[in-house]
């Protein structure tokens, strides 16, 4: 590493809001390590995603491009049509000299089918994992390596597992945390930034947490009183809206 060329630790989580983290203004949650990060660097308070759903902006931020022009503006494609002159930024880095990883999901198209079909992302280490719960076709490395260490069935409760229901198999109420999906990313970037490097790295943290289903670990949340916690920030018409779609489930 160079001053000119810096190492680069890119943690990507998933449908985090700016009021989910204690040093922008939530007083309940405790976030600790974002906040250091808060403290120790810089807070965007006036960024915008550029498309509310998973792979179109996950598209746009890895092309700088807008959603519609790389051909990616809804969830569930098939594959990943990018035109001839969009490149991922990973992509850029690797022919820049950078070793580049992965850790957890990628979502640049849809993961229904298994591992998705990878375009030129520059990743040389590739640890794919969705999400916790989701697997098809073996393609989740996190479920590989939990049956690896004969935990699977402590982690995941498949008693109730119907094979056509998307949602695939649930965690157990309680999972220690160094079993969980967020650690298991979290130990792969640190196995990669451990590697023997000749060049910069960068890598790519990508957690399905704090995405729904809100999984965490028991001994984690078990003094969090939810009476206690704010409301959600929605106007009436939101909640207007929200019994619209809840009455059509």
């Amino acid at each position: 590493m160079t001053s000119e060329h810096p190492n680069i630790l890119w943690i990507c989580t998933d449908q985090q809001r700016y009021d989910t983290i204690h040093a922008l203004g939530n007083p309940i949650i405790r976030t600790p390590n974002l906040d250091r990060l808060y403290a120790e660097g810089v807070a965007f308070t006036h960024a915008y995603c550029q498309n509310p759903i998973c792979t179109p902006s996950r598209t746009s931020f890895l092309t700088g491009l807008y959603p519609s022009t790389v051909h990616g503006n809804i969830n569930g494609n098939a594959r990943c049509n990018l035109p001839e002159n969009a490149r991922l930024v990973t992509a850029r880095l690797r022919d820049a000299g950078y070793d580049c990883g992965l850790s957890g999901k990628i979502h640049l198209a849809s993961a229904w089918e298994g591992e998705e079909e990878r375009v030129d992302d520059g990743y040389r280490r590739f640890w794919y994992s969705h999400s916790g719960t989701q697997d098809h076709n073996n393609a989740n490395q996190y479920w590989t390596w939990l049956k690896s260490i004969g935990r699977f069935d402590e982690v995941m409760d498949t008693s109730n597992h119907r094979p056509e229901v998307r949602s695939g198999v649930k965690y157990h109420k309680d999972i220690p945390p160094e079993l969980h999906q967020t650690s298991w990313c979290c130990d792969r970037a640190i196995e990669f930034m451990n590697e023997e490097h000749d060049g910069p790295w960068l890598m790519s943290v990508n957690t399905f947490d704090p995405h729904p289903a809100y999984d965490a670990p028991a001994s984690l949340v078990v003094d969090i009183d939810p009476d206690t916690m704010s409301k959600p920030s929605f106007k009436d018409r939101d909640l207007e809206n929200q019994a619209k779609l809840s009455s059509h489930v």
